[in-house]
């Protein structure tokens, strides 16, 4: 509620009031100065007409020397209000004067020339005439008096009615306007009415502004009413998503430390809260890897968006989780955070991990099988060019092994061969021990010395070890011997098929030489 001397009319009012009362003040002033000053004038131009009516008596008086006609007319003059004393003078000084002539205003006198009746342009005398002056002050305040009364009157008048005017045109319209505008609701459309006789002015125009303006906040009210539904629905769904999600998502600020996180983080990180917790990174396996990366994802401008494959720490349990994580930089206004949602793969993982071992792995013996192990020695092939040393491969073919097939059965054969394995691994160490198919095995080794004194001594264990007795069953064992063929690379040939032909050859030396021995293959003079 505006309080009344707040109001628009009121202060209107005072405004015009003041104005017209300064303007009255200023006005006063002037005209009762101007007023007064025209009476004096206009009483000095009335003594010069009194004089004028006796100044042909005056010139006989003087001419003839008639005293007491001279006294009859200065008498007379006194007789008027405006005059307080009157003389007349001759040539020879003051001839007769009213008894209201002073001496002491002879600077107030007015002086009039008397002519001579007979000669004109003579003077005979003087006429002075002393005016009333307190009278004449009198009079003059008076009339200025009530000349400014009636302009105060006419000034008071007119600021009452341009009050009224203003106040019946403008703020009692605005009044009613601004109650108006005060009880509008949200929604209203058109909510003033413009008021009578309005229509074409300002009012009009301010009336019709406000309506428009409140038509543009209605609409804009209610696109973001809309828009604030769609964003709470949005909302909702997103705090959905984010709670009900499968996948693990927190958000870790510059510090690397979880702020905030979903159950299904938690559930992954076997933790029941994030509160107090270490950096993210030291949750993994490759957490120094982990830590540098995140540091790289915030300093690489090219860099948003990173997905890997990663080892995660239970705090629940010690068993590993590997977990598939995407990795989304978010830029806050001050600082730079990272999104992580993760999956739970250690499943798949483990599956994908047999499968790949059964494929590349013999089921019986646990080794490479050929077609994984051809790869690992190209790969060794590789490496070998690069560093210039010789690689070595020995093909190991058992003897006697069928007759323990024949006599024991398929069980007791399979019982060898893992046997010959399990002590072929312990004698490769850095190498690779293959089953290359049926009852031959085959081993690659790196750092081979020129003189070949390491494939000799490594052929030499093998045939020891693999004749020693194999339990097949209970206390039942059996014995095998081996024929080893060697072939040295690129000494050999620089091919695997090359290497693998040497070998082979030179195992089947040792077979028709009587068996149980292994031999390096010949070096043919293309090989070399």
């Amino acid at each position: 509620m505006i309080p009344n001397r707040q109001k628009l009319y009121v202060k209107v009012a005072v405004a015009i009031a003041v104005g017209a009362f300064l303007a009255a003040v200023v006005a006063c002033l002037y005209f009762f100065w101007d007023a007064r000053e025209t009476k004096l004038r206009e009483v000095k131009n009335q003594l010069g007409q009194i004089a004028l009516t006796v100044q042909k008596t005056a010139s006989v008086a003087l001419y003839v020397k008639d005293v007491e006609l001279g006294k009859e007319i200065v008498e007379g003059l006194e007789v008027n209000d405006l005059v307080a004393g009157a003389l007349l003078t001759a040539d020879s000084g003051d001839w007769v004067s009213s008894s209201g002539f002073a001496a002491d205003d002879l600077l107030q006198v007015l002086e009039f020339d008397i002519p001579h009746p007979f000669f004109a342009g003579e003077v005979l005398g003087k006429l002075k005439l002393l005016p009333n002056n307190e009278y004449i002050q009198s009079r003059a305040t008076e009339v200025a008096l009530k000349q400014a009364w009636m302009l105060v009157l006419q000034s008071a008048l007119i600021a009452l009615l341009v009050s009224l005017l203003v106040h019946k045109t403008l703020t009692a319209p605005l009044n009613r306007l601004t109650s108006n505008f005060e009880n509008i609701k949200p929604g209203d459309n058109d909510p003033l009415n413009v008021p009578k006789y309005h229509a074409q002015d300002e009012i009009g125009s301010l009336v019709r502004g406000i309506n428009q303006l409140v038509a543009n906040l209605n609409q804009s009210i209610e696109k973001e009413r809309s828009l604030r539904q769609r964003t709470e629905l949005l909302e909702r769904k997103f705090r959905l998503i984010f709670e009900r999600a499968t996948a693990g998502i927190c958000l870790i600020d510059p510090g690397n430390h979880v702020l905030v996180a979903n159950e299904a983080f938690q559930r992954l990180c076997g933790t029941e809260s994030i509160d107090n917790q270490p950096a993210l990174s030291h949750w993994f396996e490759e957490e120094a890897e982990l830590a540098r990366f995140f540091d790289e994802l915030r300093g690489n401008a090219n860099l948003n968006h990173v997905e890997m494959e990663l080892q995660l720490r239970s705090q629940q349990s010690a068993q590993l989780k590997w977990v598939h994580c995407l990795f989304s930089k978010v830029e806050d206004r001050t600082q730079t955070l990272i999104e992580v949602m993760m999956y739970d793969i250690t499943e798949r993982t483990y599956r994908e991990r047999m499968i790949r071992f059964e494929a590349e792995h013999d089921p019986l013996t646990q080794l490479k099988n050929r077609r994984s192990g051809e790869r690992l020695l190209v790969d060794m092939m590789r490496k070998v060019d690069q560093t210039r040393t010789l690689m070595g491969v020995l093909l190991i073919d058992l003897d006697k092994f069928k007759p323990v097939n024949d006599i024991y059965g398929h069980e007791a054969g399979d019982s060898v061969l893992k046997t010959v394995a399990e002590r072929l691994v312990k004698l490769v160490g850095d190498g690779i021990a293959i089953r290359w198919g049926g009852d031959e095995f085959l081993i690659g080794i790196t750092d081979v010395d020129e003189d070949y004194n390491k494939l000799r001594l490594l052929a030499q264990e093998i045939l020891v070890q693999v004749s020693r007795p194999i339990a097949i069953r209970g206390s039942l064992s059996c014995e095998v011997d081996a024929s080893v063929g060697i072939a040295i690379y690129p000494h050999h040939g620089h091919t695997l098929e090359a290497l693998l032909e040497a070998a082979d050859v030179a195992m089947y030396e040792v077979k028709e030489q009587g068996r149980g021995s292994f031999r390096i293959g010949r070096i043919s003079s293309g090989a070399a």
